[in-house]
C-alpha cells in the first residue's frame, strides 16, 4: 500500500495558500438579467444553483469502478425580489412568461418577438467583498422563466409587509468569473 506524503506549509508555494481570510456574506449580491432590468434594485435573496454531474460506472469482474461523467446538469436558478409600487418587475417576468406559453392575442406574441434575444436572456449574480466591490460574476446563459410565485394582498395583516415574488428561471449553464 502506498503511503501518501505529507505535505508541509513550507512545501507548497506562496501562492495556493488564501491570502483573503474574510468569509463571503450572504448580503452581499446583486443580480442583473438583461431582459427584465426592473429586478436588480429589489432582489432579496438569490440561490446559487446546484451543479452535479452523473458517474459513468466501469464495470469489471471483481467491482463496479465510479469514473466522472460526461454530461454536467444544473439546477433552476431561484431569485426572491420584492415587487414595485406600480409592479413594473413583476409585470416584466409576468409578461414573458404569457409570451413563451399561449398567447391570447397576436400583440402578446409580438411583444414577445421569436427571435432568441427575446425568448432568452443573459443574466449575472454579482457577488460584493465585505467593502461592497464586485469580487466574483457568476453568468447564467439563456435563461428563461419557468414560474413566478403568486401575490397575496391581505388587509387583516396589522404590519406591512411588503409583497414579494420568486421567480425560478431554467438556463443552459453559468460560469463563474473573478471580477478583481
Amino acid at each position: 500500500m502506498a503511503l501518501i506524503p505529507k505535505i508541509g506549509i513550507d512545501t507548497l508555494e506562496a501562492e495556493t495558500l488564501t491570502q483573503n481570510l474574510n468569509f463571503l456574506s450572504p448580503l452581499g449580491f446583486r443580480f442583473v438579467l438583461n431582459r427584465a432590468p426592473n429586478i436588480e434594485y429589489f432582489c432579496q435573496a438569490a440561490t446559487l444553483p446546484t451543479i452535479s454531474m452523473v458517474e459513468a460506472i466501469q464495470t469489471n469482474p471483481f467491482v463496479n469502478i465510479p469514473r466522472p461523467g460526461d454530461k454536467i446538469s444544473y439546477e433552476p436558478f431561484t431569485l426572491t425580489f420584492r415587487v414595485d409600487e406600480e409592479m413594473k418587475n413583476y409585470l416584466e417576468i409576468f409578461n414573458w412568461i404569457k409570451g413563451l406559453g399561449f398567447p391570447e392575442n397576436f400583440k402578446q406574441y409580438k411583444d414577445l418577438d421569436t427571435s432568441r434575444s427575446s425568448i432568452y436572456s443573459d443574466g449575472a449574480l454579482v457577488i460584493l467583498s465585505s467593502n461592497n466591490n464586485p469580487i466574483i460574476r457568476i453568468s447564467f446563459e439563456d435563461m428563461f422563466p419557468l414560474s413566478l410565485s403568486p401575490l397575496a394582498f391581505d388587509v387583516t395583516q396589522t404590519d406591512i409587509e411588503y409583497l414579494q415574488a420568486e421567480v425560478t428561471f431554467r438556463y443552459r449553464q453559468f460560469t463563474v468569473a473573478d471580477t478583481v
